[in-house]
């Protein structure tokens, strides 16, 4: 009997505390109706990312606003800025490797459209997370026979010490590595 007492009593009480009665004259709960903050991440930290397995159509997509702010500033031949970025990893960070001081100064006012690989951008936003992909990636190519050298302590990125039947960083099964190490 006191246990269906309890019951009703909480049931009652529980019913009297969701019921709407009287809260429609209640003004509404206070909202926030600013923006949001700003999140303090530099325009060159949001620059296009072009994913492992791109396709060419894919970068070439990517690297066009890239291009065409090159050209506006006066690169003669962003093409070659394209090689230097998609192909040999420049990353603009030594002015030797780009050219001109023309051209530097127009890598400079573009650099938040120039794309980079995910490697590129989690070397320079990410560190730690990269390092760990390439000790997974590092231990993908070790399974799958390839000879390496040991992996750099502070980037944990390596290299082949001879090109074998498996190939080198450009074959399929180091590329099938890199995908799931980096897969996110």
């Amino acid at each position: 009997m006191r246990y269906v007492a309890a019951t009703i009593s909480l049931a009652v009480l529980l019913t009297g505390c969701s019921s709407g009665s009287g809260a429609k004259d209640a003004p509404p709960v206070a909202t926030l109706q600013s923006g949001a903050a700003p999140s303090g991440a530099s325009d060159s930290d949001q620059r296009p990312v072009y994913p492992i397995d791109a396709t060419a159509d894919q970068i070439a997509a990517i690297v066009k606003p890239w291009t065409d702010c090159l050209k506006k500033e006066g690169v003669k031949k962003p093409d070659v800025a394209v090689l230097l970025v998609v192909q040999k990893g420049v990353t603009g960070e030594h002015p030797e490797d780009i050219g001109s001081e023309a051209d530097v100064a127009a890598w400079k006012a573009c650099e938040s459209r120039q794309p980079e690989s995910a490697e590129q951008h989690l070397l320079r936003t990410n560190p730690a997370e990269l390092k760990d992909n390439q000790r997974e990636m590092y231990r993908c190519a070790q399974a799958a026979g390839y000879k390496l050298t040991a992996p750099d302590p502070q980037t944990g990125q390596f290299g082949l010490t001879e090109i074998g039947p498996n190939g080198d960083f450009n074959s399929e099964k180091m590329q099938e590595c890199r995908r799931q190490a980096f897969a996110n």
